[in-house]
Order: structure tokens, then C-alpha cells, then sequence
């Protein structure tokens, strides 16, 4: 599981002049996926790849490590 830097997403979603249901479908998963990354919440790794490659992104350069490792710490 992963969670996005939302800064990041929210940059890329506005640059693609795509809905979220638009990169949703190019991306091949459902809309709450979208909604989700956009929010900042974790998603499966396969997904937010997916997510990204629909909005043209490295992966590497979304995903928010320092928020993964804070959660991690809580568990």
C-alpha cells in the first residue's frame, strides 16, 4: 500500500484537463481509486501505478514516503 504526495496529484490531475472519471477509465481502475489518491489515502501499488501513468508522472516522484513511515510508526 501507498499514499500520494496530494500536492502532487492534484498538480497533475489539473494539468491533464482530465475528470476523475476520465483518468479513471484511462487508467483502468474505478473513480473512488482516483478520489482516493487525490485525497492522500493509501491504495494498492498496482493501482497508483496505474494512476500515475494515466496522468503522465513518475511514480517515485508522488508517492509520499514520509507520510508512509509516520503511519508505519503508528501501527
Amino acid at each position: 500500500m501507498v499514499c500520494g504526495k496530494v500536492e502532487v496529484i492534484i498538480n497533475a490531475m489539473v494539468a491533464s484537463c482530465m475528470s476523475p472519471q476520465e483518468i479513471a477509465d484511462k487508467a483502468g481502475v474505478s473513480v473512488s481509486i482516483v478520489y482516493r489518491i487525490r485525497k492522500g489515502y493509501m491504495v494498492k501499488m498496482e493501482r497508483f501505478g496505474k494512476v500515475c501513468r494515466a496522468l503522465g508522472i513518475p511514480p517515485e516522484q508522488a508517492i509520499d514516503y514520509e507520510r508512509m513511515k509516520r503511519f508505519k510508526e503508528r501501527k
